[in-house]
C-alpha cells in the first residue's frame, strides 16, 4: 500500500510540475487552447457533455453537425467523457477532467513500470529507481501538449504486464479487457495491443498446433471489440473514410533514438544537453521523435552486449514475441521510406490499395513505442541478472543520473506550463452573446475539418450557448456528407435560402467577395467582430458604420484586359468563389468544380467598349467511361452557353472560350457560374477514397482581344 500511495505522490509532483498550481484546476481551460488538437478534444468535450444520451453512446451530433463523428474520433478520452457525462448535473458548467487525465497517466506510467521490474526482481529500490525512467521518458512527455489521449502510453506498459500471468484463461480476460480500454481511450492504442496480443498468442499456441485455442484467443477479443466499437459509435463513419494518404511522411527515421529534436505544435525542443541535433524532416520530429536520452542508450548497448553474449539462452521459446516486437514494430513505424537523418536511402512503392489501407496508421512513428519500452524494459532486466543486486542497483541509479542530467533541457521546457502556449483573448462578448441567444447554429461558409476557424473561435466556441455547430475538427469524419453539406450550402447561398437560427463565419475573403454581391440589396447582415466576418440573415439593419466601413473595401478583385490568373484554392485574393475544391495534385494545378455550382467573381475598372474573350483553361475532368461531363457557364446570369465533353482532348488548347457582348456587363462586374449536371466522386469510380463529388479542374482564367 505504502507503494501505491509513493507512485500517487509521484503522479502528483510529475502532474504539478508540467501544470503548476493554476492549471490543476478543473474550470481553468485557457492552456488547453494551446494547440488545434487540445482546442478540438475540449470543445468536443463541452458538446458532448451538454447533448443528452443518444445511441451510440458516443455520438456528438451538435460537435461538427453534417460531419459529426462522435466522441470516439476525437481525443477527448471517450471512457472518462462517458464517465463524467454521467455525472454531468454535478458538475459546473465549464468542467473539464484533462489535468485528472495527466495525473492518471503519470502515475499508472510509473506504476506499472515498477509492477513489471518487480515482478521479475523482487527487488524494492532497483524496481523504484528502474520506473524513474518511465515516469520522465522523453516519448511520454512530449505527448502531452500534443495529443492528450495519447498520453497514455500505461496501456502498452499494461499489455507487457499482462504477459506476466501465468494462468491463461485470466491473461486472455485481461487482454479483453484492456484492448476495450484502448478503444475507449485512443484507437492507436488498439492497433499496437491488438498486435501485441496475437504475437503473444501465436507464439503460445501455434507452435504446439493447438489451433482450437488459437481461434478462440484470437478471435474472442475481436469479438467484443466491434460489439464496444458499435455501442460507442466507431461506425458511424463509413470504414472509406478512415483510408487515405500520408502513410511515409509521419514516419521513424533510422537516427530518431538519438536524435533529440522534438517539435510540438508551439514548441522546439532540444531534449540532450550532450548530443547535438540530426537533421532530419519536420514530420519525423513529431510523430517520428524517440529519442532514449543518454541513460537510456547506456542501457541499451549494456542489453545488446550481453544478448550477443549469450545468445543462446535469449533463443528461448518465451522470448520469441518480445523479439518480434522488436523487429516488426519498427517496421511498420520506418514505412517503405527508409532514412537516416536527412538522406533517404531507399523507397520501394506499395500498391495503391494497401498504400490507401497503412494509411490508416499515417501516424506510423508512434508505432515505435512498444519496442521503445521494451528495449528499456528488458536492457533493465539484463543488468539486474548480469551483475549483483547492489552493482545492478548503483550502475541503474548512475544511468538514471546521467539520463536525468542528459534530458534537463527537455524537462525544464515542460516545466510549470512552458509547453502551453497559454493566452487569453478578448472578444466581443456583448456581440456574441447576443448572437448567441437569438441564433443557436454557428456554421461556416466552407465546411472542412481541418478549418483554421477552430483556432480563431475557441473563446466563442466554448463560453457561448451555440448548441451546435460545424466548426470542428475530427480524428475521422464521413467525407461524402461533408462534401454533400457543401454542395447544400453553395445551394443555398444561390437561391437565398436558410435555415432559421443559423448564422455564418466567413471562411475567406473570396466567399465574402460573392456574398457581398449577391446579398447586397437584400436583407442580411456582415459584422467584423474578432477579426472575423460573420454572416447573419435579417440583420443588416444592426450593422454599424464600423460594419459598413469594413465591408466596403471587400470589392471584386480587379482584372485588367491580357490577364491571366491561375487559380489556387487556398489563395483569398482571387476571382473564386463558391463551389470550389483543392487538388491533391499541387496547389498550384488549379481547382475542383465540388457539387453543382462554382462561381466566379471579378471587375474590370475601366468602362468596357469593345467585345472580348474570356479564356478557361481546363486542365483536366472527371468523368466515367463514355459518359461526358454536361455543364453550362452563365455570365451575369444574362446568357449561358452549354458543353457537353467526353474526354479534354476535345477541346482547344485544352479551354472554353466565352465571347462576351460589352451591352451584358454593367459596371465591369463579371459573375460566372458553372452549373456542372453530373459531378461525380473518385470514389464511386474506385479511384481514392476522395467522396467529393467533382466535375472539373479549373486552372486558369485569361482575358483576350476579340
Amino acid at each position: 500500500m505504502r507503494i501505491l500511495f509513493l507512485y500517487i505522490f509521484l503522479g502528483f509532483v510529475a502532474t504539478l510540475y508540467i501544470l503548476g498550481f493554476d492549471h490543476l484546476s478543473f474550470t481553468n481551460h485557457y492552456w488547453l487552447t494551446s494547440s488545434t488538437d487540445m482546442t478540438s478534444d475540449l470543445i468536443s468535450w463541452k458538446y458532448y457533455k451538454n447533448d443528452i444520451w443518444r445511441f451510440p453512446i458516443g455520438s456528438n451530433p451538435n460537435y461538427g453537425i453534417d460531419i459529426a463523428s462522435g466522441i470516439v474520433f476525437s481525443g477527448s478520452v471517450p471512457f472518462l467523457s462517458v464517465i463524467f457525462k454521467l455525472l454531468g448535473n454535478l458538475l459546473p458548467n465549464n468542467f473539464h477532467f484533462f489535468s485528472l487525465w495527466i495525473f492518471i497517466c503519470f502515475f499508472l506510467q510509473s506504476y506499472i513500470a515498477f509492477l513489471i521490474i518487480y515482478h521479475h526482481t523482487n527487488n524494492l529500490s532497483f524496481s523504484i529507481i528502474g520506473s524513474l525512467f518511465f515516469l520522465s521518458s522523453p516519448i511520454f512527455i512530449h505527448r502531452i501538449p500534443m495529443h492528450l489521449s495519447l498520453s497514455a502510453h500505461w496501456l502498452i506498459l499494461l499489455g507487457f504486464y499482462i504477459e506476466t500471468k501465468n494462468e491463461s484463461t485470466m491473461k486472455l480476460f485481461c487482454w479483453i479487457g484492456l484492448i476495450l480500454l484502448s478503444a475507449l481511450t485512443h484507437f492507436y492504442f488498439t492497433m499496437i495491443l491488438l498486435g501485441i496480443f496475437i504475437l503473444f498468442v501465436l507464439n503460445e499456441h501455434l507452435i504446439n498446433l493447438n489451433i482450437k485455442k488459437l481461434v478462440i484467443q484470437i478471435f474472442l477479443p475481436f469479438i467484443f471489440l466491434f460489439m464496444t466499437m458499435y455501442i460507442f459509435g466507431f461506425f458511424e463513419v463509413p470504414y472509406t473514410d478512415s483510408l487515405g494518404y500520408g502513410y511515409g511522411l509521419y514516419k521513424l527515421n533510422l537516427a530518431s533514438i538519438i536524435n533529440p529534436i522534438s517539435v510540438s505544435p508551439n514548441n522546439i525542443v532540444n531534449w540532450s544537453l550532450f548530443l547535438p541535433e540530426i537533421p532530419s524532416h519536420l514530420e519525423e520530429k513529431i510523430e517520428g521523435f524517440n529519442y532514449l536520452g543518454i541513460g537510456g542508450i547506456f542501457l541499451l548497448i549494456i542489453g545488446i552486449f550481453f544478448i550477443f553474449l549469450n545468445f543462446a539462452e535469449f533463443k528461448k521459446k518465451k522470448y520469441r514475441p518480445y523479439f518480434f516486437i522488436i523487429i516488426l514494430f519498427p517496421l511498420v513505424a520506418l514505412t517503405n521510406r527508409i532514412s537516416f537523418a536527412n538522406d533517404l536511402l531507399f523507397e520501394f512503392e506499395l500498391p495503391k490499395y494497401i498504400y490507401g489501407i497503412m494509411s490508416i496508421i499515417r501516424a506510423s512513428g508512434r508505432f515505435f513505442w512498444p519496442a521503445y519500452y521494451l528495449l528499456f524494459l528488458g536492457s533493465i532486466l539484463i543488468l539486474y541478472n548480469k551483475f549483483t543486486k547492489k552493482n545492478s542497483l548503483y550502475i541503474l541509479i548512475l544511468l538514471f543520473f546521467l539520463q536525468v542530467i542528459d534530458i534537463s533541457p527537455g524537462l525544464q521546457n515542460y516545466f510549470n506550463s512552458n509547453a502551453f502556449k497559454i493566452e487569453k483573448k478578448e472578444i466581443d462578448y456583448l456581440f456574441w452573446n447576443k448572437l448567441s441567444q437569438e441564433n443557436q447554429i454557428l456554421r461556416t461558409t466552407y465546411l472542412n475539418n481541418e478549418t483554421h476557424l477552430l483556432t480563431s473561435l475557441k473563446e466563442i466556441l466554448l463560453l457561448q450557448n451555440f448548441t451546435s455547430t460545424d466548426i470542428a475538427k475530427h480524428a475521422r469524419y464521413n467525407r461524402k456528407k461533408a462534401s454533400t453539406s457543401r454542395t447544400n450550402l453553395y445551394k443555398s447561398f444561390d437561391e437565398s435560402t436558410f435555415k432559421k437560427n443559423t448564422i455564418f463565419v466567413i471562411d475567406n475573403n473570396n466567399h465574402l467577395r460573392n456574398l457581398k454581391y449577391l446579398f447586397e440589396n437584400k436583407n442580411f447582415g456582415f459584422f467584423f467582430r474578432d477579426n472575423v466576418w460573420i454572416f447573419v440573415p435579417n440583420k443588416k439593419n444592426k450593422m454599424t458604420d464600423f460594419d459598413k466601413k469594413a465591408l466596403s473595401k471587400y470589392d471584386p478583385i480587379t482584372l485588367q484586359k491580357k490577364d491571366n490568373i491561375i487559380l489556387k484554392f487556398n489563395d483569398d485574393q482571387s476571382v473564386h468563389g463558391f463551389g470550389w475544391s483543392h487538388s491533391f495534385l499541387s496547389p498550384y494545378a488549379g481547382i475542383w468544380t465540388e457539387g453543382n455550382i462554382s462561381t466566379l467573381l471579378f471587375k474590370f475598372d475601366k468602362k468596357i467598349n469593345e467585345d472580348y474573350l474570356i479564356k478557361i483553361k481546363l486542365s483536366s475532368l472527371i468523368t466515367k467511361k463514355n459518359k461526358p461531363i454536361n455543364f453550362s457557364v452563365s455570365l451575369n446570369d444574362l446568357f449561358t452557353e452549354k458543353f457537353s465533353l467526353k474526354d479534354i482532348n476535345e477541346l482547344d488548347e485544352n479551354s472554353i472560350k466565352l465571347k462576351i457582348n460589352k451591352k451584358l456587363i454593367s459596371d465591369g462586374i463579371h459573375y460566372i457560374k458553372f452549373q456542372i449536371d453530373n459531378p461525380v466522386s473518385p470514389l464511386k469510380l474506385f479511384r481514392s477514397p476522395d467522396a467529393r463529388k467533382l466535375g472539373l479542374l479549373v486552372e486558369s482564367i485569361e482575358i483576350l482581344t476579340y
